[in-house]
């Protein structure tokens, strides 16, 4: 079977969860922040990242479907702290420095997040 409605399942599990966590973040420091088109990034590349690890060599035999569902769920999760701490960034730095250290430090949790959960059962 192939692999490519699993992973538009995770992408949909991504989005959705993103969506709703962030949001409210995103609306409730709008006066506050200036947020940018570009920093919708943060959804696609940390996703990219993890999905290059989970189809890479380096899960074979570590990693099931089941965590094609639940690791992007946790991905997402990680969004909305990224997104608050972005707010908490750009009080003491410029918001494209700050904007770059979440989109990079998301790409971290995605890297963590690949190597801390374990294979879970189908």
């Amino acid at each position: 079977m192939s692999t490519i409605p699993f992973l538009l399942i995770a992408w949909v599990i991504h989005v959705f969860v993103a969506a709703v966590v962030v949001s409210p973040v995103v609306f409730l420091a709008r006066k506050r922040v200036h947020w940018h088109s570009w920093e919708l990034l943060a959804v696609v590349v940390p996703f990219c990242v993890w999905v290059g690890l989970m189809f890479s060599d380096m899960s074979t035999g570590s990693k099931t479907l089941s965590n094609l569902v639940i690791e992007p769920g946790i991905l997402a999760l990680a969004l909305a702290l990224g997104a608050l701490a972005r707010v908490a960034m750009s009080a003491s730095m410029p918001e494209k420095t700050a904007s770059t250290m979440t989109l990079v430090g998301l790409c971290f949790v995605a890297t963590g997040v690949f190597w801390i959960v374990p294979a879970l059962p189908e």
